[in-house]
């Protein structure tokens, strides 16, 4: 569990002058004895030369949390935007703690574990000595691999940042907990099942239900209860807002309804499944295959694909995602086109976010881009770093070992170059590389520029009306010809977020939950 890093030497921040000046929009270097990027956020954990702590800095040497913390470790996860961080304790047990990606303190560093549950939910684990045959863990001194052993005692829960409550070992049952949104699921040691909201208040539906609802069939009808409040929900009744769950969306009978029960639209098919929706889009299935549909029920991808290789909660990430049609893979974007030709069976690619490989008769690797389609050039190592779900950008490496990054439309951002290790932030805009001897270069990019062409927005409304008399130009509630008032408009999108409803309003936006009564 404990991190321990080779000892080296102070920072030194200047300017650099080097040859990757042109294309990145600005370029730091620095000696350190230790550096970390979180590829979600792109910021650096640091370990100063001639310091025994660390801080956080931005990808323009901008200090995010000084030293003054004294965290002996600051190490980025590679699946949240956060560092876990360590101090020196007493017992040399509780000393852990969690920061988000920019140094704001989530849970203390006081505890001897902590579990990452998601990125609004934490348990900070504290612990007591136990003998062997009673132990949840298991301490090392590897200087003289003597063994001690601990029990769970408490965990303390954090949501959003706070302490929320605590449980004990019974009821934290091991750490198998499950988020929905604003909604903890913890199955105990008996392996009953409690719901919990954000203040720790326990939810009266217990036992062997799973998942966020509870669905019940009686003569034809499906009831759904939301299990971390026990009321009923896609209702006029149901008090829920979007931005508290997990799935605020149904779809029963050829209809996408809301949390009241509101119809959002009808599909174009009666699907048989809809699956969650993630960045205003959802997968679909129909007569055995697979499309996309988005919050209007635009089907943005017909149901023609085998399947659709994108992770489910980044589906349509960066605009594109990586399908299946006819046994063979390819990238669509969000307007249908092809991207990437459907040329390679899908048995032989190994897809990972925006990018796909495949590996070389002759050895090397080919890159499929959901940007670009296939490189001309093959590598002889490719690395995609922090989550696979979405990167803008991967590490190339040719049959010299110098190593390059190119982004999602196939543009080198780094021309190859040689280094210990490079690596690029998820959002492909951040690059460190370590050349040894402690020095790093952290080089920053613009975002990369889509070459997808986005749907036109609407023609702009100059805000003049027309009275029931014909008397047009007016700016005001009355007409200044005949008098006449100006006539309601009826609603028709939300004037939050500006999603659309159509003809029915209903009584919250199901896209930001903005109450329109």
């Amino acid at each position: 569990m404990k991190r321990f890093f080779a000892l080296v030497l102070s920072v030194l921040m200047i300017l650099s002058l080097c040859s990757f000046a042109s294309a990145a929009s600005s370029e730091i270097t620095l000696h350190a004895r230790d550096m970390n990027m979180n590829y979600l956020t792109g910021t650096f954990s640091v370990k100063d030369e001639g310091s025994d702590y660390y801080r956080i800095i931005d990808a323009a040497g901008n200090e995010l949390m000084g030293t003054d913390r004294k965290y002996t470790s600051v190490y980025p996860s590679s699946s949240y935007p956060v560092f876990t961080v360590e101090v020196e304790s007493a017992d040399g047990i509780h000393d852990e703690g969690l920061v988000d990606g920019y140094g704001n303190v989530l849970v203390p560093a006081q505890y001897a574990d902590v579990n990452i549950i998601s990125n609004r939910w934490q348990a900070g684990i504290l612990l007591t000595p136990c003998a062997a045959d009673d132990k949840d863990y298991t301490f090392t001194n590897y200087r003289t691999d003597e063994k001690s052993f601990y029990r769970i005692d408490t965990a303390d829960i954090y949501f959003d940042g706070v302490k929320v409550g605590s449980l004990n070992r019974s009821e934290y049952g091991g750490g198998n907990c499950t988020a929905y949104n604003a909604y903890l699921a913890v199955t105990n040691m008996e392996r009953v099942r409690t719901y919990y909201n954000s203040k720790m208040e326990k939810s009266p539906v217990t036992g062997d239900t799973s998942g966020e609802y509870t669905q019940t069939y009686n003569k034809g009808k499906t009831t759904y209860v939301h299990n971390g409040t026990g009321q009923q929900a896609f209702v006029p009744s149901c008090t829920l807002t979007a931005d508290e769950v997990l799935s605020p969306y149904r779809f029963e009978d050829g209809v996408l309804y809301d949390l009241q029960g509101n119809q959002v639209f009808k599909g174009a098919h009666d699907y048989s499944t809809v699956r969650r929706f993630f960045n205003g889009y959802a997968t679909v299935y129909f007569d055995s295959h697979y499309g996309i549909i988005d919050l209007q029920g635009n089907e943005v991808l017909p149901p023609e694909y085998d399947s659709i290789s994108s992770y489910e909660d980044n589906l349509m990430y960066n605009g594109f995602a990586g399908v299946v049609k006819d046994g063979k893979f390819g990238f669509v974007d969000a307007q249908g086109n092809v991207t990437c030709p459907f040329v390679y069976s899908s048995d032989i690619v190994s897809h990972r976010g925006s990018f796909a490989t495949i590996k070389n008769l002759d050895g090397t690797i080919i890159v499929l881009t959901a940007g670009a389609g296939e490189l001309q050039e093959h590598f002889a190592e490719v690395s995609i770093y922090g989550s696979s779900r979405g990167n803008a950008a991967f590490v190339g490496e040719n049959a010299d070992g110098k190593t390059c990054v190119i982004d999602i439309y196939g543009k080198t951002l780094v021309p190859y170059t040689d280094c210990r290790s490079m690596n690029v932030s998820n959002d492909g805009t951040t690059v460190l590389i370590y050349y040894g001897n402690r020095e790093y270069t952290i080089l920053q990019f613009d975002a990369p520029a889509a070459t997808v062409s986005a749907p036109e927005a609407p023609a702009a409304d100059d805000g003049t009306w027309t009275c029931e008399n014909g008397h047009a130009g007016n700016t005001g509630n009355f007409c200044t010809e005949c008098g006449a008032k100006k006539p309601e408009t009826p609603l028709t999108k939300c004037p939050d977020c500006g999603y659309e409803f159509g003809d029915s309003v209903p009584n919250f936006c199901p896209n930001c939950g903005k109450n329109l009564k």
